[in-house]
């Protein structure tokens, strides 16, 4: 009975969603702002020991195998110097708008910005200023989300070139909206709002500032069918 009410506990924690296991932070203690996601809520740990040390602002992403700790137990080994336990318990802070690439660790004591990207695998263990990519371990700024914006917006038709190409090489198949998701905005008329951009737009977060942009932008393509000629597909 006692094996049978630990798995049933295992494979609730595995299956609870995004908005339980907020609630269940909120109830512990943790202030999380709102439109935040835990895209993966059983494979992530939040200290829940320090609840009130934790603050997480609004539209906070938080991916797979990321920790969150406001403490450890390195003071078992720091008594053996004189006998004497000193706890090192120290705040964390998110702003908003952050991203936590997966596996990232956010150690205590650790303040971090708006505007701010967290890369996969970071240990992060100094404050990160706004507006600011960070990765590697220990974690250090790369560059400005600005700079990362117009790296990628350089980049993007190369990108999504390779992305169709892909794709119609191993399945023979034209790609369609859902392969090119994130490149939509090459090649959709912006008179028409399909849902898949809708999707897109609603999961950003920014949905005000996206639809502006969408509305007052022009797609280099005209339409899909053009794009996928671009990229050598029939």
């Amino acid at each position: 009975m006692v094996i049978k009410r630990l798995l049933k506990r295992l494979l609730k924690k595995n299956y609870v969603t995004s908005d339980e296991y907020i609630r269940q932070l909120r109830n512990k203690g943790i202030i999380i702002g709102e439109k935040c996601i835990f895209y993966h809520p059983g494979k992530t740990n939040i200290d829940t020991q320090n609840p009130g040390m934790i603050r997480i602002g609004n539209n906070v992403r938080i991916t797979e195998g990321v920790q969150i700790l406001t403490h450890d137990y390195s003071f078992s080994v720091l008594c053996s110097v004189k006998g004497d336990i000193v706890g090192s318990v120290e705040p964390v802070s998110i702003g908003n708008n952050v991203f936590i690439g997966r596996n990232a660790f956010i150690l205590k004591g650790v303040t971090i910005g708006d505007n701010v990207i967290i890369g996969a695998g970071s240990i992060v263990s100094k404050n990160c200023e706004s507006n600011s990519v960070y990765a590697g371990n220990p974690a250090k700024r790369i560059c400005s989300t600005e700079e990362m914006y117009n790296k990628r917006k350089e980049k993007q038709l190369e990108n999504a070139k390779r992305v169709a190409l892909t794709y119609y090489k191993e399945t023979g198949i034209k790609p369609d909206e859902t392969v090119l998701r994130e490149y939509q905005l090459l090649f959709t008329p912006r008179d028409i709002m399909p849902e898949t951009i809708k999707a897109l737009i609603d999961d950003s977060g920014c949905i005000d500032l996206c639809m502006d942009y969408y509305k007052n932008s022009k797609p280099m393509f005209d339409g899909l069918d053009k794009f996928l000629l671009y990229c050598g597909i029939k």
